[in-house]
């Protein structure tokens, strides 16, 4: 009697992976939203961290100025100081970016993709022709792997740098 094995790894709703071709390596490449996108949540968390060490560095006072190494409270401050500019920093960026998403229309959340169109190149003399080379063994790896021609648009469409597969 055959058994189908189940995987032991539970598919927790994970994104489709997309393997990208360059050269001779491929590398597989999952479609995933950032976490920390405006950065706020971030200088908010080291700040704080600075903050503590600031803080937990004061009793020892006596004891750092005697070894030499105050130093190292200086250093929290100038951390928990830096991690308050940075943090208005990027609430004043995530402001901005979200008055300019309010601005744009909704239906353009992508750029749009412009083209030129190429001038025409002049004809280079023809060269005699050389001797034929032996055939290679292998097929180049555009006739290995077929991709599927682009559909029919009146919309430019952005030139891919690599292939992509989709598994």
């Amino acid at each position: 009697m055959a058994r189908t094995k189940k995987s032991r790894i539970p598919d927790l709703g994970r994104p489709e992976v997309t393997e990208l071709e360059f050269g001779r390596t491929t590398h597989r490449v999952a479609d995933v939203e950032p976490m920390d996108v405006d950065g706020v949540r971030t200088m908010t968390i080291g700040t704080i961290g600075w903050g503590i060490v600031a803080i937990a560095l004061l009793p020892f006072w006596g004891n750092l100025q005697e070894q030499g190494r105050t130093w190292w409270l200086w250093t929290a401050i100038a951390g928990l100081g830096l991690g308050l500019m940075g943090i208005e920093f990027c609430k004043r960026r995530r402001d901005a970016l979200l008055e300019r998403q309010a601005e744009a229309p909704a239906a353009k959340k992508t750029p749009e993709v412009t083209t030129t169109p190429r001038a025409a190149k002049p004809a280079k003399p023809a060269k005699p022709a050389k001797a034929p080379r032996a055939e290679k063994t292998r097929a180049p790896r555009a006739q290995q792997a077929e991709v599927a021609p682009p559909a029919e648009s009146s919309e430019p469409t952005e030139r891919p740098i690599g292939r992509r597969r989709r598994n």
